[in-house]
């Protein structure tokens, strides 16, 4: 005797659609990462500064520095020197003066600060922060969401394999599922099926009595496996013994 059965088309096919969803959400956490949120935050300081500045002199890409943290970090230490705001947020985009006193903007990918400095001193009380769309620690948890989604979709792939590579083969000395071998010697019962789609298997390991589910879900080949271990051990059928007491409701 000699059955061999390769898994079921469900079990596959749940697992390959969950792994396609987390490489989908995976790839929409990355894009908005490196293009959708910069993006966003691009535009909208090109929509702040055309009323500032001749747009041909509006930058196409915009450094790091300086961020909504750093700026209040700077502010914290109350500066009043210029050169130590330089120092900290690196060169203005630009400076308008109206006066005695000037505004200087640091503009950065992630919103734009104005600095007033008043006959060489800087005011630290007015030092102002215009936020564009998308903050620094907004984009980068896009990235962190997207290797979640990497993460999981890594696990469930060892899942589709593991499905698509699921065999059971009876023999005549007894049967390997999925590479667990039970000596028909060791099996002790069949019973406990669902018309759902499964039977647990009982069988002897060592000194314990372990239990193996049979799923429809899982192996393809589900009615032919039960027939063919109650043939070989003289188990009765458990799908009939299911179906005694419905009949006896019936009756």
């Amino acid at each position: 005797m000699r059955l061999e059965s390769g898994s079921a088309a469900y079990d596959r096919n749940y697992y390959l659609i969950f792994l396609l969803l987390c490489l989908g959400m995976g790839g929409y956490f990355l894009y908005d990462y490196y293009i959708g949120y910069p993006n966003k935050n691009l535009e909208a300081a090109r929509k702040a500064l055309t009323p500032l500045m001749d747009v041909e002199n509006i930058p196409k890409t915009l450094p790091k520095t300086p961020t909504k943290p750093e700026l209040e970090a700077l502010v914290k230490d109350q500066p009043t020197d210029p050169a130590a705001v330089r120092e900290a947020l690196g060169q203005p985009l630009f400076t308008k003066t109206v006066g005695n006193e000037s505004l200087e903007y640091y503009v950065s990918a992630y919103g734009m600060a104005g600095v007033p400095v008043l006959r060489g001193r800087v005011n630290p009380q007015k030092i102002s922060w215009k936020p564009w769309e998308k903050s620094k620690e907004e984009i980068r948890l896009q990235l962190y969401c997207a290797l979640v989604a990497f993460a999981v979709a890594l696990y469930v792939l060892t899942r589709v394999y593991k499905a698509a590579t699921m065999r059971v083969v009876i023999d005549d000395e007894g049967m390997t599922y999925a590479k667990r071998r039970i000596p028909f010697e060791n099996m002790v019962r069949l019973c406990d099926y669902s018309p759902k789609g499964w039977v647990d298997l009982y069988y002897k390991h060592g000194s314990q009595e372990r239990k193996l589910r049979i799923d429809n879900q899982k192996i393809r080949k589900f009615d032919e496996i039960i027939e063919a271990l109650c043939e070989a051990k003289g188990f009765e059928d458990p799908r009939k013994a299911a179906e005694q007491p419905e009949q006896t409701e019936e009756s």
